[in-house]
This record gives structure tokens, sequence and C-alpha cells, in this order.
């Protein structure tokens, strides 16, 4: 018997049942921006880190 053609609309993409839903690799993808954002901030020198904050600051 011959090969039947499989139609178009009974072939899923293989994305589609396997690996991780679309939720979570945006949530991972955002969660990895603002990761990367605090990171930069931080080498840049802005974000707190370090500077204007201790004791000495209020001391008159």
């Amino acid at each position: 018997m011959a090969d039947t053609p499989i139609s178009p609309d009974s072939q899923k993409d293989a994305d589609d049942d396997t690996g991780m839903p679309r939720w979570v690799k945006v949530l991972g993808l955002v969660t990895l921006v603002v990761v990367l954002l605090l990171v930069i901030l931080l080498l840049a020198g802005g974000g707190g880190g370090g500077g204007g904050h201790g004791p000495g600051r209020h001391t008159p």
C-alpha cells in the first residue's frame, strides 16, 4: 500500500506539544533582561553600587 500524504492540519509543529510552555519562555526572557540591566547598572556605578551611603554622610 502506498504512503498516504499527511495533511498539514493533522501534523502539529514539534514545538506545540514538547518543551516548555510559551509563558515560561517569556518569563525567563524577561527575567534575563532585568538581571542583565541590573548587572550593567551596577558595573556602570549606578543603582546603589556604593558612594552615597554610610554613616559618614549623616554627620554634620
